[in-house]
């Protein structure tokens, strides 16, 4: 496949609401929950049904936004608007939990005051709201900006700077907490500004827009996929619908198999490998190791392929998880090995499976598939933890079962992936892209 020229820069900077969106729901997830239980006293029950309330939400608003992305025509662009708005929103939201979360505590420490609790709900609900609003808006940037050969790397600089707002958020935010909720609160919310002021200053999303056009009109590439002044909706063949819901069974599968070895990660590892929780060491090796792996990994693709790339990974990750399911208390460090087998893996897949679904439509729909990989994506947030739970639990196999749960379900994706028929870059002459691409800064 003909290497091209990437603009990191760009990618960088489209990448930016992205690292924003996940620190924002890195401190959610850990923050929330403690405020619920030791500041409003709310059973397990009630604050696991309420921490549902955003993957419930996201079913629906993920693809509505995604659509409605693609049919906004204002001068700051499809996807900014959303991105400036729902980033305001999402700011309004966290404060409002925390001024929720403040007047509760002044008020009584042993009691939940209703009027405290409804506010903190509604402040909650427009979080949740606001944030899915520039979820599918700010991937769907990736097929905005850069020509189709070129997709893979940007996707993966999206998920370097996502992973790095994880990381950030674990080393910062976490530290912070020792000082009150408060403050860690407000270094998210002002790091969202600062990453959002950065993108708005400068970048311009109708201007850069149209330089791609007209580089995909220089290298003879316009179809009917990449007109921009198609705005009738992707059809797609039978053939193509099918590697489109393979794509997604991909992304299902593999992430039921993931998010259930994240979600119960802790348990495995203090209550079946008998090891204190703050051994962390493992998990932010693997975390370090993915972003690093993200950028081999999309140079693997733009030579062998996004579907071949994928298959090697998934078979790379159900080989870590088949060899995390060895470990026992007294070869504990072994974790250490299979950590860097999974962080090889994962890499492969999750920075290819987004590219080749939007390779599938037409760049006018960009925000609406991404709002499909996205539905794929929280289904199996929704099952998979309850659902592990059950083989852990109800069926008395214990946490040694949960790698074998983990693994079964990315065969399950890797089987997935053979149907995959289309969804890889298609190749382009090396005579249409001499010197096409000399102007691109």
């Amino acid at each position: 496949m003909e290497s091209f020229k990437m603009n990191w820069g760009r990618a960088i900077l489209i990448s930016l609401p992205f690292f924003g969106i996940t620190i924002f729901w890195q401190a959610y997830d850990y923050i929330v929950p403690l405020m619920l239980v030791r500041h409003f006293h709310t059973s397990t029950i009630g604050y696991s049904m309420i921490m549902s309330i955003d993957n419930v939400a996201a079913l629906v608003l993920l693809p509505v936004f995604g659509i409605l992305s693609d049919r906004v025509n204002s001068r700051m662009g499809r996807r900014t608007p959303l991105i400036l708005w729902g980033t305001i929103g999402g700011l309004m939201g966290l404060v409002g939990m925390n001024l929720a979360d403040s007047y509760q505590l002044s008020i009584s420490t042993t009691e939940r005051d209703p009027l405290a609790f409804i506010l903190f709900l509604f402040a909650l609900l427009i979080a949740v709201v606001c944030m899915s609003a520039y979820r599918s808006p700010a991937t769907a940037l990736v097929a905005d900006v850069f020509i189709r050969p070129l997709r893979t790397k940007a996707n993966a600089m999206l998920n370097f700077l996502g992973g790095s707002a994880g990381v950030a958020f674990a080393l910062i935010g976490r530290a912070l907490l020792q000082r009150g909720l408060s403050l860690t609160i407000y270094f998210v919310a002002l790091t969202m500004v600062i990453t959002l002021l950065i993108y708005l200053a400068l970048f311009r999303e109708n201007k850069t827009v149209a330089k791609v056009q007209k580089q995909v009109k220089d290298l003879g590439i316009g179809d009917k996929k990449t007109i921009a002044g198609d705005t009738l909706v992707t059809k797609l063949t039978k053939p193509e619908f099918t590697s489109l819901m393979a794509i997604l069974g991909v992304v299902a599968l593999m992430y039921m198999g993931y998010n259930a070895f994240s979600t119960h990660y802790s348990n495995f590892l203090t209550r079946y490998l008998m090891q204190d929780a703050s051994w962390t060491t493992p998990f932010l090796l693997r975390v370090l190791l993915v972003l690093i792996f993200a950028f081999p990994a999309a140079a693997i693709a733009s030579k062998i392929g996004r579907r071949k790339a994928a298959i090697i990974g998934l078979g790379i990750l159900a080989f870590s998880f088949f060899g995390m399911s060895f470990i026992r208390p007294d070869n504990v460090n072994t974790l250490y090995l299979w950590s860097v087998v999974f962080a090889v893996g994962f890499p492969l897949v999750s920075i290819n499976v987004g590219p080749m679904v939007l390779e599938l439509a037409k760049d006018r729909d960009a925000g609406r598939y991404m709002g499909y990989y996205y539905i794929a994506a929280t289904i199996a947030q929704i099952i998979t933890p309850t659902l592990a739970s059950l083989f852990i639990e109800t069926f008395n196999f214990g946490f040694g079962a949960l790698t074998w749960y983990a693994m079964s379900f990315t065969i399950f994706a890797l089987i997935c992936a053979l149907f995959i028929k289309h969804g890889d870059v298609k190749p382009i002459l090396k005579t249409a892209v001499a010197g096409a691409l000399e102007t691109d800064d």
